[in-house]
């Protein structure tokens, strides 16, 4: 492994070789100093590593690239956070790395535990982020991915598996990614845009929810919230069973889409409105639910 780098300088640095308790066989190594400036590692991988990072607040840049090794740079606000790194196994490509980042003095200000990431990885990866506050950008990553924030945006590009996005206040933003999709936010706004995928389901309480781009066939897309708006665009061309309902708020389709109604209701239990109909042949199912929000599904120019 390279010795960690401060402004283009290799510095020399006190290395523990104790095994983590948590990772059998692996090597636990404290590559934070006390000199102020980024910090540069470069770990030697396999084509396909599981990497997690687990970050208090700061924000997260990480992108796929075609070398087998991850380089990690960082800054921290503070000389009083330290930055661990699990390798395993401890010798040779690494399978696992494992970052986290975690106060020395535990009652320093939460400005002051600030540590910020440039991650560069394999773009097999599977990756699990969980990042407080501060803002999480992922792209172009091949395998799976899970993550988590409390109040920083997620903003995700270009990934081909699972994956899986979790917020709190933060806006989530999925662009372009091909596999199966799952996106949930309490106060959050969620957009998504030209997914290659069929599989996607979404929900925030209060935000608001934007979709644009097609819907494939044989896919399913679930989309709820509880009083934020919905604005789907759509291509003329997508076929889809539509199948929208909201309890207080209500469903305007406009014109250019052509849905083909099975029947349109104002009930005791979607008292608000409700369409429910075809787009074309409706290949694929579109499921849109909400409590007192409005929901719109327009054509997309």
């Amino acid at each position: 492994m390279n010795l960690p780098k401060r402004n283009g300088q290799v510095r020399e640095q006190r290395w523990r070789s104790n095994v983590h308790s948590k990772l059998a066989g692996a090597l636990l190594v404290p590559i934070s100093l006390l000199a102020a400036g980024p910090v540069e590692k470069t770990v030697e991988t396999t084509p396909a590593p599981r990497i997690s990072l687990f970050n208090p607040i700061g924000h997260i840049t990480v992108t796929g690239w075609e070398k087998s090794q991850i380089r990690i740079e960082f800054t921290t606000a503070s000389p009083q956070v330290d930055v661990d790194l699990d390798q395993l196994p401890p010798m040779g490509r690494a399978e696992k790395i494992h970052v986290t980042t975690h106060p020395l003095n535990p009652q320093m200000a939460t400005r002051d535990q600030t540590t910020d990431y440039t991650l560069e990885v394999p773009e097999g990866s599977d990756l699990e982020i969980r990042n407080s506050e501060g803002e999480i950008k992922v792209e172009r990553i091949r395998g799976d991915a899970s993550i988590d924030s409390v109040g920083g945006k997620i903003a995700v590009s270009n990934v081909s598996g699972h994956l899986a996005v979790r917020s709190i206040a933060g806006d989530i933003e999925v662009v372009r990614s091909a596999g199966r999709v799952e996106a949930n936010s309490v106060n959050g706004n969620l957009r998504f845009v030209s997914l290659a995928g069929s599989q996607l389901r979404a929900s925030t309480t209060s935000g608001k929810i934007f979709y644009e781009g097609d819907f494939l066939p044989g896919g399913n897309y679930h989309f709820s919230d509880y009083s934020g708006d919905m604005d789907i665009l759509t291509l003329p061309s997508a076929s889809f069973d539509l199948s929208a309902k909201t309890v207080r708020g209500k469903v305007v389709a406009d014109p250019e889409v052509s849905v083909k109604p099975r029947r349109r209701s104002v009930s005791p239990l979607y008292g608000g409105n409700s369409l429910f109909g075809a787009h074309n042949t409706g290949a694929a199912s579109v499921e849109l639910t909400s409590f007192s929000g409005t929901i719109r599904i327009r054509r997309l120019q």
